[in-house]
């Protein structure tokens, strides 16, 4: 991971958690879950985002020679 990706992760962790706790704030205030409910897309798209380890799928199957 070079350093200009991991600055991009970085800020895109930082976002979430604003996102995450302004969003508990106001669900606090209102006194309704209709706020965490309307962002409980978020954690989905952070962990579909996160890099995967190199190296991790199994190898092709070869087809039995004729």
């Amino acid at each position: 991971m070079t350093r200009g990706t991991r600055w991009l992760y970085l800020i895109a962790g930082l976002a979430a958690a604003f996102v995450a706790v302004s969003t508990i704030v106001q669900a606090a205030r209102h006194g309704s879950w209709d706020p965490i409910l309307s962002v409980g897309w978020i954690p989905a798209v952070i962990v579909a985002t996160l890099p995967r380890g190199r190296g991790r799928c199994l190898p092709r199957r070869r087809s039995p020679a004729d």
